[in-house]
């Protein structure tokens, strides 16, 4: 029999225009689509494809470990790239999705450690702080100015923002109150955060006040040194 082939489809950060012509294409001709077990992230993904999704499509969620044990995550993997793999081999057309961009910070990148690349393809999604960026047409970078992109806040993380010119701050609710201290003393920086871009709930805020309250899990902050 011959071999299928996974497709990993970025689906943006939430407003289905975004998807990408390449991405309607393939969710189209899917027999079989894999979502990582989330309640709040399976149901946002799903959303965004539906209206793109034949009537009768299979959906799998797929259970990834978020334990701080290193070897119980691996083995979650393991156990899904099993189950990618037992599909592929049956033939079928897979659709692996996943918020914003399948390469940066995403559980799909995990599983590509376990699947034969020669049965794989991987279409780019927009991330949320690109669509953030042309929201608020707030240029991320100009000229000779540099860009970073972290998802923590530790000492490492705080050496590069000092560094670079623009900072996109990803998975803040992590890390908000630190965030909320350092901009606080160091006040030469435009600062912009928003929650659920282009969904329903998209919240925008100029104000690092906003970050000494909960933040939710779907939210971006991208800061910008003053120049002049």
């Amino acid at each position: 029999m011959r071999k299928g082939k996974l497709y990993g489809v970025g689906v943006g950060p939430g407003d289905p225009d975004l998807l990408t012509l390449k991405a309607v294409k393939v969710l189209e001709k899917a027999d079989l689509i894999f979502v990582p077990k989330s309640t709040e992230q399976q149901s946002t993904v799903l959303k965004i494809v539906a209206e793109y999704l034949p009537q009768d499509i299979e959906i799998e969620s797929l259970d990834f470990s978020m334990s701080p044990a290193t070897a119980t995550r691996i083995q979650s993997r393991k156990r899904n790239a099993k189950r990618i793999n037992e599909a592929l081999n049956a033939g079928k057309c897979l659709v692996f999705l996943t918020l914003g961009d399948p390469m940066l910070y995403s559980t799909y990148s995990y599983i590509l450690e376990y699947i034969d690349r020669q049965h794989v393809e991987t279409i780019p999604g927009i991330y949320s702080f690109a669509a953030i960026s042309s929201l608020l047409s707030f240029p991320l970078c100009k000229g000779k100015e540099n860009l970073v992109v972290v998802s923590s806040f530790d000492t490492k993380a705080q050496e590069l923002i000092l560094k670079t010119e623009t900072s996109v701050l990803m998975k803040i609710s992590l890390y908000h109150k630190e965030l909320y201290t350092f901009l606080k003393n160091n006040e030469d920086y435009d600062f912009v955060m928003v929650t659920e871009v282009g969904k329903e709930k998209q919240k925008i805020s100029y104000s690092i006040e906003d970050l000494k309250e909960k933040i939710p899990y779907f939210s971006t902050a991208i800061i910008k040194k003053q120049i002049g």
